[in-house]
């Protein structure tokens, strides 16, 4: 392209020189015509590949400098948004290593609640199963008793030990004294005590409670053995 468009101007420019140097007379008077058109064209030819190579050289050196320029910034940039991109990903990283060390420690700690949670109500199971065979014992023993007199034709049954009767009057104390010192109607006392019975690992109903504490109805032998088993623990608390 840059051949082309050199030889174009030079012939352009060769032909305007001759035509200046006829149109004053000046070629007519000069010999060997043609010598003088081969020196004007390659003086021509000569200065424009100066000038095309001048032209060509600060061309390059500019576009060098830009495209030196251009590739420091993109690596400028991208150095800049790897290391954005490293202080992100370290900040995740970070964060995620966070959240498992808190969830593995909460995992521990309901681990550790769960196993003291199980062996209190295993303890408590024994515990209310202890009481209850022996309460039912010692119903059955009075039973007996109770039968054993009857077949005998004794007709004075005061004497027979009364297991509930003895619970029911120890309950009746801790009871009373508690509603006294907590300042509780019955019914906010007997709610108590269900809430005590059941944190012991019982389950039994408020009407329950007050029946047993006003002697109404006859008792069951779960319900005498929770009932004991408050007794007892109160007790316990007390020697504490």
């Amino acid at each position: 392209m840059w051949s082309n468009l050199k030889q174009k101007i030079s012939d352009e420019l060769s032909a305007r020189v001759i035509k200046i140097l006829i149109d004053l007379g000046i070629l007519n008077n000069i010999p060997g015509k043609r010598s003088l058109h081969d020196q004007i064209s390659t003086e021509l030819n000569d200065k424009f590949d100066t000038c095309i190579s001048d032209i060509n050289s600060i061309f390059t050196e500019k576009l060098d400098r830009i495209n030196n320029d251009l590739n420091n910034k993109l690596t400028a940039e991208a150095e800049k948004n790897k290391a954005r991109d490293d202080d992100f990903t370290k900040k995740i990283f970070s964060m995620i290593s966070t959240v498992t060390e808190r969830l593995d420690r909460i995992e521990k700690a309901c681990r550790n609640d769960f196993g003291n949670i199980s062996a209190n109500f295993d303890q408590q199971s024994v515990f209310n199963e202890t009481n209850e065979s022996e309460l039912e014992s010692s119903l059955n023993s009075a039973s007996a008793s109770t039968s054993s007199s009857s077949s005998s034709g004794g007709s004075n049954l005061s004497g027979i030990p009364d297991i509930a009767l003895d619970i029911r009057i120890r309950f009746k104390q801790h009871f009373n004294q508690l509603m006294k010192a907590r300042n509780y109607t019955i019914e906010e006392m007997c709610y108590s005590v269900v809430v005590d019975i059941r944190s012991l690992g019982g389950n039994i109903k408020i009407s329950t409670v007050k029946n047993f504490y006003g002697g109404v109805g006859r008792s069951t032998v779960p319900t005498v053995n929770q009932i004991n088993a408050w007794v007892n623990s109160f007790n316990n608390n007390n020697a504490e």
